[in-house]
């Protein structure tokens, strides 16, 4: 059931991810330049080449950005409870 969806909104999921990794990768300009490129590279080459199976891949990147960013939140949390 997700996977029509992915398929149907691969543009879509691709520039998201771009837009997370630009915003989340912030404090490192290197490494987002990076994997701004190595993103950009693999959704292109996907949808170019009629890769359905890049749209599993571009979302399980994306969950992985949002991941990487809601631990930071909650080591923020955390570190703030314990100085109280």
């Amino acid at each position: 059931m997700l996977y029509p969806m992915l398929v149907e909104y691969y543009v879509w999921f691709s520039l998201l991810l771009l837009g997370v990794t630009w915003f989340a990768r912030r404090a490192t300009p290197t490494l987002r330049t990076n994997l701004f490129y190595g993103y950009g590279m693999i959704a292109a080459l996907g949808f170019v080449l009629g890769l359905d199976w890049v749209a599993g891949v571009i979302f399980g990147l994306l969950v992985l950005e949002l991941g990487r960013l809601f631990k930071a939140w909650l080591n923020k949390k955390e570190s703030q409870l314990k100085q109280k």
